[in-house]
């Protein structure tokens, strides 16, 4: 419940992000936008293959 919880948060985040980096692409700022997205996107990776895990755990038990 609780990766659940993360992943929806974090996907929330990433279309906050890309939202974000259409307005720093007229500011200037681009780079430190991308570096903040793939942040996010490797939060929701690593969520992903937590639950991943913890479903494959408990099923061979």
């Amino acid at each position: 419940m609780l990766s659940v919880f993360i992943l929806v948060v974090s996907t929330i985040a990433l279309v906050y992000l890309l939202m974000q980096l259409v307005r720093a692409k007229k500011q200037g700022r681009f780079l430190q936008t991308i570096r903040d997205l793939f942040i996010i996107l490797l939060a929701i990776l690593m969520t992903a293959a937590i639950f991943y895990i913890g479903f494959r755990f408990f099923r061979a038990f």
